[in-house]
């Protein structure tokens, strides 16, 4: 018996549309930097992040080796457990991007816009920098087990465990209103620019937050958390687009529609839609027969 079906994926125009990118970013960009400026908290910062992950750094090739096959689930993981042998460790976000080689985590801390990277006068870096690089150096020591690679890989890589695990880790921190020469409390800003600059150390990348936009090619990317027995989606994009790529996120989050109603700047019909494309390609992904994927989007 032949078990191949076709997936028909939807080219029609009278569709209701997501959003354009440029309707999108014309719009977060403002609020993005009125939030910089507002001398916003933590805690603020990963509120805004979770519903705009296009900003984190990770979500594009623009990270380590890169991944050409794009992020498990086409999503950024808000605060995911790092379990196994020793304490558990929880980045602000994770990606886990994944190519023909590779399994490569992309951890990120974040930490407030309001600290500073240096001690006014001795060029030393401050003890919040000091610990929030120690962080980074922790889940390098918890990545360095290969039991905790493996645990890793089953959890959010579950179909590619055969690959090794390559992990990066990104340091969002301070502004750059640091190391300007109208704005610094450093006497030579633009030396202690060149010091922040040469402190990453391997597989480190390091990153003040007027140093991040949002990226066109992480449009379609969603916010999920890993909890204890299931997925939890916790943001859909505007520009969100229904298709063959959302296959592994539409397996683990069964209905999207609570979020999409909190989601801005989308159409009732747009969020219908996209409620019933989700059944379709959750279907597809869960179904036992091997399937033809037709060309097009949603």
């Amino acid at each position: 018996m032949d078990t191949f079906r076709h997936a028909e994926t939807d080219t029609s125009p009278e569709r209701p549309q997501a959003t354009p990118w440029e309707t999108y970013r014309a719009s977060v960009l403002p609020q993005w930097q009125s939030l910089l400026d507002s001398s916003p908290s933590e805690r603020q910062m990963q509120e805004f992040l979770e519903l705009h992950p296009c900003f984190l750094p990770g979500a594009t090739d623009n990270i380590g080796p890169g991944g050409h096959h794009g992020p498990s689930f086409s999503a950024v993981i808000r605060q995911p457990p790092l379990k196994g042998l020793g304490p558990t460790r929880v980045p602000d976000f994770m990606w886990v991007r994944l190519d023909t080689g590779a399994i490569r985590p992309i951890c990120i801390e974040i930490e407030s816009p309001r600290k500073s990277w240096f001690n006014k006068g001795s060029r030393t870096p401050t003890a919040e920098l000091t610990q929030a690089v120690d962080q980074l150096t922790e889940w390098k020591v918890w990545f360095s087990s290969p039991e905790n690679q493996l645990i890793f890989a089953k959890t959010y890589a579950p179909d590619y465990t055969y690959r090794p695990v390559e992990p990066q880790f990104v340091l969002v921190y301070g502004r750059d209103s640091e190391f300007r020469a109208t704005t610094s409390s450093h006497d030579n800003p633009a030396y202690m620019r060149q010091k922040r600059d040469h402190m990453p150390r391997s597989r480190e990348y390091y990153f003040t937050y007027d140093q991040l936009t949002a990226e066109r090619e992480a449009g379609n990317y969603a916010t999920v958390t890993c909890e204890v027995d299931k997925w939890r989606l916790d943001s859909l994009p505007p520009t969100f687009t229904t298709g063959s790529t959302m296959m592994d996120l539409a397996e683990i989050i069964a209905d999207p529609s609570a979020v999409l109603s909190r989601t801005e700047l989308m159409s009732e019909e747009r969020r219908a839609y996209i409620v019933d494309r989700w059944k379709y390609w959750r279907q597809v992904a869960l179904s036992k027969h091997e399937y033809f994927i037709a060309v097009g989007r949603e």
